[in-house]
C-alpha cells in the first residue's frame, strides 16, 4: 500500500458506529462479559497464546505511557483505568454483579463478542445437540467428541444462534477484521490532535500470521496458520486451504479498513495534513484502487457506491459528509459481507491477488 506510516501502536476510543459496519470492542455491553478465565476453562492454549501476546500484555501498559494524561484530557477522561473510552480498547469492561470492573488488557471477547448474559452466545457455541452444559469441570475432549457427531442441519442453525448473538467466528472474516480496525484507527479527531498513536500499517493477514495466531482448537500441539475450524473437512468438506483462506481474509480486510476509514471520514471536522480526516481520505483512495485490481465480481457494488468520491470531494468538508460517507460505509459493509459468504473457501478468488508474507510478531510455539 502507498499510506505513510504516520504513526504505529495500540490505540483507544469510544465511537457511535454507522449502520452496517461491524461493532468493536467499546459497544460490547459489560454485562454480556464473561471474562476470559471461563473461556480458558476450554480453550487452555488459546489463552497461553493470549497471555505472551502484547494485546494482553502491552495495550494496559500504554495506559501509563507518559503522554497518556494528555490524550484523556483531550477527550474529557479522568479516570483513565476506570470506566473510560481507554479502557473501552486498552483493556476490557466487564460488570460482575452489578458493578463494573475493568480486567487489564484485551481478552477472548474484545474480538469474538460478549459471551454471556440473555441470548449470550457462552453455552450455544458449544452445544453441538447432546445438551452438554457449561462447567468449570467440563473437558474439550469431551466437547470434541460431540461437535464430531454433531448433524449438519445442528450445525447450521447453531452457527446461525451464534451469529444473531454477536459471537465473531472465523467465518466471519470482515467482522473480525473490522472489529480490530474501530481500535487500531483511532476514530476520535481529538486524540489525534493529541498525539495519540495510529496503526496506520495494519494489514489482517500480517496480524493474524504473528503473535495473535491461536488456531489450536483441533490440535493443541500446533498452531495452524488459519483457523482448525475453518479447515476442517468433517464440517466444510475437502479443498480448503491456508493459501484460500488467507486471499479470504486479505480482501476482507481491505474493505473493512474501507469501510471503517468512510465511518471516520463521515464524522471529521477536518482533512488538515497530519489529521483523521486526511488519514482517511488517504486509505480511502489507496483502497479504491487496490480493489478495483482484484477484477472480483462481488466488489462491484461497493466500488460502485465509490463512485463520485475522489480526491477533491474528499478534500472538502460539508454538512452533508455523515450522510454521504455513512451510507456508501454501510453498502461496503453489506457488500463486504455478502463477498465472505460467496468466497468463503477463498480457492475461486484470483491468483494474481497477492497474499502478505510477513506477520506482526512471533507466532506462538506450543
Amino acid at each position: 500500500m502507498s499510506r505513510i506510516a504516520l504513526f504505529a501502536t495500540a490505540p483507544i476510543v469510544s465511537v457511535l458506529l454507522l449502520p452496517l459496519v461491524s461493532s468493536a470492542q467499546q459497544t460490547v455491553p459489560p454485562e454480556k462479559v464473561v471474562g476470559r478465565q471461563l473461556c480458558k476453562v476450554c480453550h487452555v492454549s488459546e489463552n497461553a497464546v493470549w497471555e505472551h501476546s502484547s494485546h494482553n500484555t502491552k495495550s494496559w501498559s500504554l495506559l501509563d505511557h507518559p503522554k497518556a494524561a494528555d490524550f484523556a484530557k483531550a477527550i474529557g477522561v479522568t479516570n483513565i483505568k476506570g470506566a473510560s473510552a481507554c479502557t473501552q480498547c486498552h483493556g476490557t469492561q466487564q460488570k460482575v454483579r452489578g458493578t463494573l470492573k475493568i480486567a487489564q488488557g484485551n481478552s477472548c471477547e474484545s474480538c469474538h463478542g460478549g459471551a454471556g448474559g440473555a441470548g449470550g452466545w457462552l453455552q450455544q457455541h458449544c452445544d453441538f445437540g447432546f445438551g452438554r452444559k457449561i462447567t468449570r469441570d467440563i473437558k474439550m475432549a469431551d466437547l470434541l467428541a460431540d461437535r464430531a457427531k454433531e448433524t449438519k442441519e445442528h450445525r447450521a442453525a447453531r452457527d446461525a444462534a451464534c451469529d444473531k448473538a454477536g459471537m465473531r467466528r472465523s467465518a466471519n472474516a470482515f467482522d473480525i477484521a473490522a472489529n480490530c480496525l474501530n481500535c487500531h484507527l483511532v476514530p476520535n479527531e481529538k486524540l489525534i490532535e493529541a498525539g495519540h498513536a495510529m496503526t496506520t500499517r495494519f494489514e489482517f493477514v500480517e496480524w493474524a500470521q504473528g503473535e495473535v495466531r491461536h488456531n489450536l482448537l483441533l490440535d493443541a500441539t500446533k498452531n495452524a496458520e488459519v483457523p482448525t475450524n475453518w479447515t476442517d473437512e468433517l464440517r466444510n468438506g475437502p479443498g480448503r486451504t491456508a493459501e484460500g483462506r488467507k486471499r479470504l481474509m486479505y480482501v476482507a480486510g481491505q474493505l473493512a479498513d474501507l469501510a471503517i476509514s468512510l465511518k471516520n471520514r463521515a464524522t471529521v471536522t477536518s482533512t488538515k495534513r497530519g489529521s483523521l480526516g486526511d488519514e482517511a481520505n488517504d486509505r480511502i483512495l489507496d483502497l479504491q484502487e487496490e480493489l478495483e485490481d482484484h477484477g472480483v465480481l462481488e466488489l462491484k457494488p461497493a466500488l460502485d457506491a465509490l463512485a463520485g468520491i475522489d480526491k477533491k470531494s474528499l478534500r472538502e468538508i460539508t454538512a452533508n459528509d455523515k450522510q454521504i460517507y455513512g451510507k456508501v460505509a454501510g453498502t461496503v459493509a453489506a457488500a463486504a459481507r455478502k463477498f465472505v459468504e460467496a468466497h468463503q473457501d477463498g480457492n475461486k478468488l484470483p491468483a494474481g491477488i497477492d497474499i502478505p508474507t510477513k506477520a506482526k510478531g512471533e507466532a506462538y510455539v506450543p
